[in-house]
């Protein structure tokens, strides 16, 4: 039942040392997955692309690409 009226109750505002918490703890595992991932092998697959020349013929040209996992960490969301 006291589960059931904590529901009602407004939510808790964040006090200066929780948001301050909260930004270290994220920064600190941010950082541990980076030093995890620089660890892992790197990632190898083919990559392809397509050349189109003026009488309509295509040609397929096939790339071996190696990229490190903590590049993609790093880059993911950025444009």
């Amino acid at each position: 039942m006291e589960l059931l009226k904590q529901f009602d109750q407004p939510p808790k505002q964040k006090t200066q040392d929780d948001v301050i918490r909260d930004y270290t703890i994220k920064e600190t595992m941010a950082s541990l997955e980076l030093s995890c991932l620089r660890e892992d092998p790197a990632i190898c697959f083919t990559g392809g692309q397509v050349w189109h020349k003026d009488n309509g013929n295509k040609f397929y040209d096939f790339v071996p690409c190696v990229v490190r996992p903590e590049v993609i960490y790093c880059c993911h969301g950025k444009s």
